[in-house]
């Protein structure tokens, strides 16, 4: 089994809310279907339509207030838009997708995964179709409610299941040692081993909201290779590599190991 993680920067673009990058999302679908016949589960990441919300409402700090019950109602609605875009680009090349909404089977402790039908999905992957999971709002125990990354529930899918590994597609090469949309000379990292503190320190001081959210993702990467699940991340914006990374070929990026 392959846990696929479609990033938000991947699918979207960023630099405008609720743009969905439709010719990425014909070609993205056009390669899984060429690809592997292994078991896929896909989770998607917000981009343009649900982070610029969250932040908006401060949703990431948990309840607070009333008013913020209308940020959930409006991450909700964006973020379904945006699966609804990612699942009918995938059924029109035949992909057996069927979307799976967090929010309905999945609570939240402190902000971290608690409780989770896993039931519903290995049942789906069992019909032979292709479970699609995406960032959300959901209840927690603690917070009243949290922003629950895509990349937390890879992690939490990928160990549960017990996946052969995981890919990370993104719109950049791989992890740098610097942010290289900022810095000149910034070098690519291809190896991450789940031993090495350093390299979380390294992207620890990095600065801007790129920062944390790289960070975040290796940290979840980082937990899984611990337990025995690599993962590797690669520029799926580069025509090819998805497909290639699928059937297990070689392919430029980051392994975490």
């Amino acid at each position: 089994m392959i846990i696929l993680k479609l990033g938000g920067s991947l699918i979207t673009d960023k630099s405008k809310q609720f743009a969905v990058r439709e010719d990425v999302l014909e070609r993205l679908a056009e390669e899984i279907k060429e690809s592997s016949k292994e078991e896929l589960i896909i989770v998607h990441g917000g981009g343009s339509f649900g982070h610029p919300i969250a932040s908006k409402y401060n949703l990431q700090e948990g309840f607070k207030n009333k008013e913020q019950i209308d940020g959930v109602v409006e991450t909700r609605r964006a973020m379904n838009e945006l699966s609804r875009s990612v699942i009918n680009a995938f059924h029109e090349h035949k992909l057996p997708v069927v979307a799976i909404q967090p929010s309905a089977n999945i609570t939240c402790k402190a902000g971290r995964i608690d409780d989770i039908d896993t039931g519903v999905i290995k049942k789906f992957l069992e019909l032979g179709t292709i479970p699609v999971l995406f960032g959300d709002v959901v209840l927690d125990k603690e917070l009243g409610f949290c922003i629950l990354s895509g990349d937390q529930i890879v992690t939490f899918l990928a160990e549960n299941f017990k996946a052969d590994k995981v890919i990370l597609a993104a719109d950049v090469d791989g992890v740098y040692d610097k942010n290289p949309q900022k810095f000149d000379g910034a070098k690519l990292i291809t190896e991450i081993k789940s031993t090495d503190d350093g390299i979380l320190d390294t992207l620890k001081t990095r600065d801007g909201d790129v920062t944390g959210g790289i960070k975040g993702k290796i940290e979840e990467l980082v937990l899984l290779a611990k337990k025995g699940v690599p993962s590797q991340v690669i520029n799926a914006m580069e025509p090819g590599r998805l497909k290639k990374a699928l059937r297990g070929e070689e392919v430029i990026g980051t392994v975490v190991r």
